[in-house]
């Protein structure tokens, strides 16, 4: 839910001034008569509280002002430690509020921005020094400017859009789940636990291996899981006309990539239908992660869709992607492999109380072959990684309010003709997350 900053008091005047007339018709002319000083005090207090009033400064733009705020408690289990941790969701998922600004520059014509600052208090995802894995609870990345970009809009035309922004397939297929758990539990890593060490017999080995290492995408040089080009970047892009429920859309960035996608939203027959489809051609070397090679030639394809029945309220999304990396050299001297992960899950969202939709669902991703230059050092030429799960979500319409509650386990092989013991049998890992989302 949007809100509008205000420009100015001028009604509040308005009242201010009638309302004072009002109690002076009532009073007698002598005690009526108060001369300039009438007003004196109505007038003062106005400007004061114009002082401290927040303003959209240019009434021909309008202001509206969005977000949501989510954090979960997870009780972890990795086979041989357990414990809770407090957190945030990964970028792109996490908290966050934006302003959102449009003006009208003709009959069918508009433009406008859009600026959004996510907060990355307790951020899972992210690596590097103190990430949060089984040695260290709390990960506060400081806010950023997630995107900044401005547009023009035509009715009949299209969008074109210009900054930091989402690309064209950014999360296409990830994006179709319309169960309402989308941003709680998806195929990426985005709402997992990738920087948690995996154990071997109960041990933190071999050589500090990651869950993340075996869902890695070289695309962005990071262990997104899924989506593998799904972070914000600088760019342009074009979206067309929605026809018949469908949209085309097609961006380009500097030093350079390129992106296009299709998705269509309606009802057939009774079913609520959303598909996506989009593919990336990547050679930026400027990603969001740590470089891992001299140069970069990755082309990821992904496809994903959602139905729901709409009387029952059954429904099944799933996504697929596939990454090719052409054998790229690394920097550790080992080649990037093609990776590929799909994903599904099926459920029921039904409002049974007067709370809002309870959505029930179970799901399961697997990522093959999707290893990261780690692993590749240990001398990995295969794997899969299994993630098991589901959840239960209760919407609470009156507060814009998702409560729920997930289930997820982990489980990974890996294969090398020089793998060590230790890499070969790799212990399981289970994450049970209780959260809430409060959109405004």
């Amino acid at each position: 839910m949007g809100q509008r900053a205000s420009t100015a008091f001028q009604p509040l005047k308005l009242v201010a001034l009638a309302a004072a007339g009002v109690v002076m018709s009532f009073l007698p002319a002598s005690a009526a008569d108060f001369g300039g000083a009438c007003c004196a005090d109505i007038e003062e207090r106005i400007a004061e509280l114009e002082a401290t009033t927040a303003r959209k400064g240019n009434p021909k733009v309008s202001l509206t002002i969005s977000g949501y705020i989510v954090q979960e408690i997870t009780a972890w289990d990795d086979g041989a430690e357990s414990n809770a941790y407090i957190h945030g969701l990964g970028p792109t998922q996490a908290s966050h509020f934006k302003f959102n600004g449009k003006a009208a520059i003709a009959p069918g014509w508009s433009a406008g921005y859009m600026l959004r600052i996510q907060d990355l208090t307790g951020n899972a995802f992210a690596g590097g020094a103190n990430a949060i894995n089984q040695l260290n609870g709390t990960k506060n990345d400081a806010p950023n400017a997630q995107m900044a970009f401005w547009y023009l809009q035509s009715d009949s035309l299209g969008k074109f859009s210009v900054g930091k922004l989402a690309n064209a397939a950014k999360s296409a297929a990830m994006f179709t789940d319309l169960s309402g758990t989308q941003i709680l539990d998806n195929y990426t890593m985005l709402a997992g636990f990738p920087q948690f060490t995996i154990r071997s017999g109960g041990d933190l080995n071999p050589a500090g291996l990651t869950w993340g290492q075996l869902a890695y995408c070289y695309s962005q040089s990071l262990p997104l899981g899924g989506d593998c080009n799904g972070l914000v970047m600088n760019g342009v892009r074009y979206d067309s006309p929605t026809i018949g429920g469908f949209t085309v859309s097609a961006s380009w960035g500097a030093d350079d990539f390129w992106e296009v996608a299709g998705r269509y939203a309606g009802e057939i027959s009774g079913f609520k239908i959303s598909l996506g489809v989009g593919y990336s051609d990547m050679h930026d070397e400027t990603v969001t992660g740590a470089a891992v090679s001299a140069r970069k030639d990755s082309q990821f394809f992904q496809v994903g869709g959602y139905a729901q029945h709409i009387a029952t309220g059954l429904f099944v999304h799933a996504a697929y992607g596939h990454e090719d990396n052409n054998d790229t050299l690394l920097l550790n001297g080992t080649h990037a492999k093609d990776g590929e992960h799909w994903y599904v899950k099926a459920g029921l969202r039904r409002a049974w109380n007067p709370l809002g939709a309870t959505i029930v669902y179970g799901d399961y991703a697997r990522y093959n072959d999707q290893l990261g230059p780690a692993v590749l050092a240990l001398g990995a030429t295969s794997s899969t990684f299994d993630r098991f799960g589901g959840g239960i979500a209760q919407e609470i319409d009156a507060a814009s309010t998702t409560i729920y509650l997930k289930y997820q386990r982990y489980e990974a092989n890996i294969s090398g003709p020089s793998l060590s013991p230790a890499a070969k049998d790799l212990d399981d890992a289970t994450f049970v997350s209780f959260g809430a989302l409060v959109s405004f």
